[in-house]
């Protein structure tokens, strides 16, 4: 059973911490968090004190962007395996930073984008590779949310509603940014045109992205009737694929009823520190998904 330290307890750190608990090959042995005075988690003191503890042996960081490089260096300084909320910085020399910090410690250590391991986009990936979808491969990105940060982000709004490390880009955007990665290849931005708010995050976005096998539009607003809609949709020559409400997919070869992926992020974890073949996120990855959603937002 695998010894696991929790860094924050927000919304993140407690959705996936259900998900530790009901994984039967991990244990949670301690968490920190400075804002948190109710848990049933045994809490440390200080990041350090957790890192140190010898009962743990990966710890999971649920804090925002700004906080992850110096947690990362704690964590690879200690040895300890690493599991590192998206996006993994908030600037692309930071991402750096960190895959440098876990390369050099040599632990094991993965990003949780849960599109590395939801059946949708695992789907969708199979449709890809096989070419079931065809040639001359593009995708579309449509997003709009009734406000920003969402009704139920208003705990974190302190960080979410700035330009600093907020805004729905970085947190929405880059988990598409990573399934297109996945999906065709490296890519870069070929055209992008962002508007600002009053609080200096995005309200809307238009960008052009090409990857090695396919092109993406992204079509970003706050400016919807409903909390959020989302809809991805890869079109080829045979056929299309459409993933929608984060986790269902539509194809002609059948659908996938929306199913979240916290489950089977942790049954993939537990691969990582076995040292096996593993659908997770790596820091390499993420860090390519930094340096693109960052060239969004110089734009």
């Amino acid at each position: 059973m695998y010894g696991i330290g929790i860094v924050g307890l927000g919304t993140m750190g407690r959705r996936l911490a259900d998900s530790i608990r009901a994984n039967p090959a991990f244990t949670i042995v301690a968490a920190y968090d400075p804002a948190v005075t109710e848990t049933a988690i045994p809490m440390a003191g200080s990041v350090a004190e957790l890192v140190g503890n010898p009962s743990v042996r990966c710890v999971y960081v649920a804090t925002p962007p700004l906080t992850h490089e110096e947690i990362v260096r704690t964590v690879a300084g200690a040895g300890k395996a690493l599991l590192c909320e998206k996006p993994l910085a908030a600037s692309p020399e930071s991402a750096h930073a960190c895959v440098d910090a876990v390369a050099r410690a040599g632990i094991p250590a993965a990003v949780n984008f849960p599109f590395a391991t939801a059946p949708a986009a695992v789907r969708l990936k199979e449709l890809v590779d096989t070419g079931a979808l065809g040639e001359n491969l593009s995708a579309h990105l449509t997003l709009r949310f009734r406000q920003w940060p969402r009704e139920w982000q208003q705990g974190a709004a302190s960080w979410l509603a700035g330009p600093e490390q907020g805004g729905f880009i970085r947190e929405v955007v880059s988990h598409f940014a990573f399934l297109a990665l996945r999906l065709f290849g490296p890519g870069r931005l070929a055209e992008c045109t962002v508007e600002r708010g009053l609080m200096g995050t995005e309200t809307r976005d238009h960008a052009v992205l090409r990857f090695a096998s396919a092109s993406m539009t992204i079509d970003a607003a706050v400016d919807g009737d409903q909390d959020e809609f989302n809809r991805f949709e890869v079109k080829g020559s045979r056929s299309s694929a459409i993933m929608s409400e984060w986790y269902r997919l539509a194809h002609e070869s059948g659908d996938i009823a929306p199913a979240r992926a916290d489950a089977n992020q942790i049954a993939e974890l537990a691969l990582l520190l076995e040292g096996r073949p593993n659908r997770l996120a790596t820091f390499e990855e993420a860090a390519q998904v930094v340096s693109l959603i960052e060239e969004i937002l110089r734009s």
